[in-house]
């Protein structure tokens, strides 16, 4: 702690004085000189009176008690030896803080501090010392290469700022999407369930209405039966109470050969109850693998990391096709004329998916039932897009992009489920009426697939996404190139568990690529082709929100990426301009 200035006396002019409060260490203001004549600010002199009571504090330099005056510490006596002028060039740090109206016109080297010449006759005596102005200049040209270093740095933090704000903003994006995906999962499954309670309590009532009324008609026989052998009761009864002989006669006859014989009688008689009937549940007994499957189906929140890169592409939401969260987009088709053909999940085992036709704004403008993959194919073609696989019972047809700008020759991967197919090379002959002719191109052992594409540049390589064989196992994306029946390499993403669901090859950054469809992971992976290998390279528009659960990949003639996700949301990509 620096101690507190004392008063100066006319013939002390070369007594060191500071201009610095004991109590703030700060350029004094407001000096104030206490009778034993130490000077403090009197900010500082109020704040410890105040800590005091009695109005008395002890001097924090001397520690002598000292009164304060009735008019508060303002009434201190000012230090007038202490010049605002002196103040004032202390705090633009011109003036030396030991020797009062001393410049500081000299630097020393050895401390690294501007001194005054008083200070360079005294505790400098002996240290290196230089003209101010040349340490200024030189720390001018240092300070100027930290401004630029210090600019460079607060650009980059705040950059960095501005990236966690928005990533923080798409984790809640993503967090209301998913959190609709479930809740819209559990309306799907509450539906379902209050269906088959409506279903199981219908069944119910129906099976014991039936029951109960078998009862009533029984019950019902019963009740005349009765009735009439209670009547015959009464009458023997009373033929034997009156006693006379012609009644009793009468009575006998009627008994024995009349409506009381014994087989009349006997028919009037039911036979012993031999079974009942009773209103069951039958239910499977296996549930917790039923729970297992609705937990499944409601899905487990992940963790899934993505390394930060550039944006490449602008994501934008078109339209939705549909409202049901368990919508599978199967295919998504843009055509020239600014309609879109959307296509649902078959499976294999199914045939007749509906497609359907929607205009940018998302409006139903035409409906296919019956052979719509054929006829939606073609117009495709036509167009200059690829669409959907046509499945029939026992084998897929495949159609992937046109391979020239004149929109004349496509391919086709035919597969008969015998695990081969077939790649043919399709040439239009002509559009009106359409009339093609394929040429068989080479044989590839493949399983059943759901999609695949070719590359435009060579025309040499193909990409098949192969479906699951058994379940629990994940579809397959290999590379096959022609004519070689063997796939030459398959694709290792680096996420498991990994479900790929649609392939596509796309133009980004002037390079062409592979994108995948990975729907179980909420990604779409760019993965590069080269020396007949598929490695991965980063993910497009890493933690997208409205990428949720990608199934369908396809482009169209402006260069635009086109992505279907679960629940029947279309987006589309537009490559940046820094891409």
């Amino acid at each position: 702690m620096a101690t507190g200035g004392s008063v100066r006396s006319e013939g002390d002019t070369d007594r060191n004085e500071a201009l610095t409060c004991a109590l703030c260490l700060d350029i004094y203001t407001s000096p104030k000189l206490l009778p034993c004549h130490h000077t403090f600010c009197q900010h500082c002199l109020k704040d410890l009176a105040s800590r005091h009571r009695n109005n008395n504090f002890p001097c924090p330099s001397c520690r002598k008690q000292t009164a304060v005056p009735p008019g508060g510490v303002s009434d201190f006596q000012t230090n007038f030896y202490i010049g605002r002028e002196d103040l004032e060039r202390a705090r633009v740090g011109t003036v030396c803080m030991n020797h009062i109206k001393q410049e500081l016109d000299l630097y020393c080297v050895q401390c690294d501090l501007p001194i005054c010449l008083k200070c360079k006759m005294t505790k400098h005596e002996k240290h290196e010392t230089e003209d101010l102005s040349d340490a200024a200049v030189r720390a001018m040209t240092q300070l100027s290469t930290d401004k630029s270093r210090l600019e460079r740095c607060v650009g980059d933090v705040q950059k960095h700022v501005q990236l966690v704000t928005q990533e923080q903003q798409a984790v809640k994006d993503k967090h209301a999407a998913l959190v609709a995906n479930i809740r819209n999962r559990q309306a799907t499954l509450k539906a379902a369930v209050d269906k088959y309670t409506d279903d199981a309590l219908a069944s119910l009532h129906n099976i014991t209405t039936d029951i109960t009324d078998t009862h009533k008609a029984d019950l019902h026989c019963l009740q005349q039966n009765l009735q009439q052998l209670t009547k015959l009761q009464q009458r023997v009864q009373q033929a034997v109470d009156n006693g006379a002989g012609c009644e009793l006669v009468t009575v006998a006859r009627e008994m024995k050969c009349g409506r009381g014989s014994e087989e009349a009688v006997q028919k009037l008689m039911t036979k012993q109850m031999t079974t009942v009937c009773r209103p069951i549940l039958r239910f499977s007994a296996t549930h917790d693998v039923n729970l297992e499957r609705m937990r499944d189906y409601i899905g487990n929140a992940a963790k899934m990391e993505m390394a930060v890169s550039a944006p490449e592409v602008t994501v934008m939401e078109q339209f939705r096709c549909r409202e049901d969260p368990d919508t599978d987009v199967y295919h998504v088709c843009p055509l020239t004329d600014g309609n879109v053909w959307v296509s649902y999940e078959p499976s294999i085992m199914r045939e007749g998916a509906v497609c359907e036709k929607f205009s940018t704004d998302g409006e139903v403008v035409d409906t296919y039932k019956q052979d719509v993959r054929a006829k939606v194919t073609w117009a495709a073609l036509k167009n200059g897009s690829d669409m959907c696989p046509v499945q029939r019972k026992g084998n897929i047809h495949t159609y992937a992009k046109k391979t020239e700008p004149q929109l004349t020759r496509f391919f086709r991967l035919y597969n008969d489920l015998t695990g081969r197919a077939t790649v043919y090379s399709i040439t239009i002959v002509s559009e009106c009426p359409l009339k093609t002719k394929g040429t068989k191109e080479f044989r590839v052992k493949c399983a059943a697939h759901r999609a695949f594409d070719v590359v435009d540049a060579s025309e040499q390589l193909f990409v098949v996404l192969e479906e699951a064989q058994a379940p629990d196992l994940q579809h397959t994306v290999r590379l096959y190139r022609r004519p070689q029946p063997g796939a030459i390499a398959t694709y290792i993403p680096p996420v498991a568990p990994f479900q790929p669901s649609d392939v596509c090859f796309y133009t980004l950054g002037g390079h062409e690529v592979l994108l995948v469809a990975d729907e179980l992971n909420d990604a779409i992976h760019v993965v590069n082709v080269q020396d007949g290998r598929l490695s991965f390279a980063r993910y497009l528009a890493p933690g997208c929100p409205l990428l949720v659960q990608p199934t369908a990949l396809n482009t169209d003639t402006r260069g635009r990426l086109w992505v279907a996700c679960r629940g029947g949301t279309i987006l589309t990509c537009r490559p940046t301009s820094s891409a």
